[in-house]
């Protein structure tokens, strides 16, 4: 009887431990694969760039972009208010983009497969035909921006008047590797035409100021136009619609101008131009010093001023930022002063040669 107690017994119990390493490696078993699942899992949140998952400090992750940099992932952390950043793509500076941004800067015209031709360009506009002469500088290169220049003849001219080498107006060779010149001719060849009734001026300044928008347009298309630094220089009635522009379009910088007078309303003001402006001791009269007086306090500038150069200028004191404003007398009567073009050139270049 103790025998077979014993046999029974030693089998049960090595039944007993048959099952117990069967559990264990079962328990084993599933172990692993539980491990290996959960391994899975993390490993291809990680990976996925779009979930909504991730890691909750330190770096966000990176995934490698197409370009064959990493792009960084943003972190799901809350208090991270990162976005996904750039790639560390290496873009080159210059007029064509913008390497913080990607975006493309400069006009149109710095991408436009060819630049808008030198000498006398024509269209009709409002019925009108129009025309206008374009010199470009002698290195233009759409690789960089450049300085965009109007030149206004006085009334009764064209616009030979500025269109020439040599001489007090030399305008061209004055800014022949620094600026664009555009020299628009009138209607009529008048900016404002005194022998028309006076009830038509207001219609007549709005066409030309449509024109100069459609010219404007024209040039920054088809050339690579530094929008921050156009200006508008004129004499007589070229000056006064100079005025006209530098009052009324926020893309006329500043302006220079000899011999004016006021074309627009005080209130149609809405600019706030730099000013260079030049009168003869021989033409000095109230609508003129009206003029220069206008701008001056339009500038926000003070009435007293301080010796400028050349000799006979003045700087006024106390203008806005961005403002100034220089008047400058000469000896002469209704003419362009033989100090007119180089110190337009340098008022311009105050903005632009920095």
């Amino acid at each position: 009887v103790r025998e077979h107690r014993s046999d029974a017994i030693g089998s049960i119990v090595s039944s007993t431990s048959r099952r117990a390493v069967v559990l264990r490696c079962v328990m084993r078993l599933r172990s692993v694969l539980l491990s290996s699942v959960v391994s899975v899992a993390c490993s291809t949140s990680e990976a996925d760039p779009e979930s909504a998952g991730g890691t909750t400090g330190g770096d966000a992750p990176t995934t490698e972009s197409s370009e064959g940099g990493p792009t960084t992932v943003a972190s799901s952390n809350a208090d991270d208010t990162s976005t996904t950043g750039p790639t560390t793509s290496d873009p080159t500076t210059d007029s064509t983009g913008d390497s913080s941004t990607g975006e493309e800067v400069g006009t149109p015209g710095c991408r436009a497969p060819e630049p808008l031709a030198e000498g006398e360009h024509g269209f009709t506009l409002d019925g009108l035909e129009r025309r206008y002469i374009v010199r470009l500088p002698q290195s233009y290169s759409p690789d960089r921006t450049w300085p965009l220049i109007f030149a206004l003849h006085g009334n009764g001219g064209n616009p030979n008047y500025w269109d020439q080498t040599g001489g007090d107006r030399d305008i061209r060779t004055a800014f022949a590797d620094e600026a664009i010149l555009i020299i628009p001719e009138a209607i009529n060849n008048a900016w404002r035409d005194y022998d028309a009734d006076p009830s038509t001026w207001p219609a007549g300044m709005e066409l030309e100021l449509d024109f100069f928008d459609t010219v404007y347009e024209t040039a920054r298309n088809e050339l690579c136009i530094d929008t921050d630094n156009v200006f508008s220089m004129g004499f007589s009635g070229g000056g006064s619609f100079s005025g006209v522009l530098g009052c009324r379009r926020d893309y006329i910088r500043a302006i220079a101008v000899g011999g004016s007078v006021i074309y627009f309303n005080h209130e149609d003001c809405t600019e706030k131009p730099a000013a260079w402006i030049t009168i003869g001791d021989g033409e000095l009269n109230g609508g003129r010093i009206a003029f220069r007086d206008f701008f001056v306090q339009n500038a926000g500038c003070d009435e007293t001023s301080t010796p400028g150069e050349p000799q006979g200028c003045v700087d006024y004191d106390a203008c806005d930022a961005g403002s100034p404003v220089t008047y400058c007398s000469h000896p002469a009567g209704h003419v362009w002063p033989s100090i007119g073009t180089e110190a337009t050139r340098a008022f311009f270049r105050s903005f632009y040669a920095r």
